[in-house]
């Protein structure tokens, strides 16, 4: 469906946008399938015949011949840079390309840093206090009456280091807001709706792929 609407975008964009070439090609696809009777009527409603489309599997050589690679899903992306880790910088997937003020890669980069930083960060605390807590549940096992007090201190310890943890799990929890929905939803086997609701998504998606092209293309 993507690659359908597109192809008509950029015909109906003129000649400012000609020479673009547009192809899709699916990391698990069978060849050779036709498109869904849903996605063929999700179209049709766009004014496009979507009727001969034949699927084909993605390649390397696909991979390494285009400028530019959008995929539906974060998975895609995933699975496109694992048959090619060469081509990272060139795929995106739909929804990211489409965003102009958001560095998707930049965010997760810094979130790597503080899911390590966090990490190490209880690790060290745990290990501070492990002969602490080994002490405390020796006791616990003897002193029956004193169950009660060693719970109290073993709460108190695991409170402390949540505390000290405190502003690196907000820092977190401030970043991954930040990140937006970067999947097109897949309407395979859903009703003809769903198809519908996934190719006005694409639509919505690529219009601002489009002006980013056109823009780029300007600009240069």
């Amino acid at each position: 469906m993507a690659e359908a609407l597109f192809k008509d975008m950029i015909e109906k964009a003129g000649k400012d946008i000609k020479g673009l070439k547009v192809a899709s090609a699916g990391v698990c696809a069978i060849p050779n399938q036709p498109a869904t009777a849903q996605a063929i009527h999700a179209l049709k409603e766009e004014g496009i015949d979507l009727s001969s489309h034949r699927s084909k599997p993605l390649t390397k050589e696909m991979i390494d011949k285009a400028d530019l690679i959008l995929t539906m899903t974060v998975n895609h992306k995933n699975a496109v840079l694992q048959m090619t880790p060469d081509a990272k910088g060139k795929v995106f997937t739909l929804k990211e390309y489409a965003l102009k003020d958001i560095n998707i890669d930049e965010i997760l980069d810094e979130l790597g840093v503080l899911y390590s930083r966090l990490r190490e960060k209880r690790e060290e605390l745990i290990t501070r206090r492990a002969k602490e807590i080994e002490a405390l549940k020796r006791r616990r096992e003897k002193i029956i009456k004193e169950l009660n007090e060693i719970e109290n201190e073993i709460k108190e310890w695991q409170m402390q280091i949540e505390a000290e943890l405190e502003d690196d799990k907000a820092e977190i929890m401030r970043l991954e807001k930040k990140i937006p929905e970067l999947d097109i939803v897949d309407p395979f086997g859903k009703p003809v709706e769903e198809y519908k609701k996934s190719a006005k998504e694409i639509k919505e998606t690529l219009t601002k792929i489009l002006e980013k092209i056109m823009e780029e293309i300007k600009n240069n």
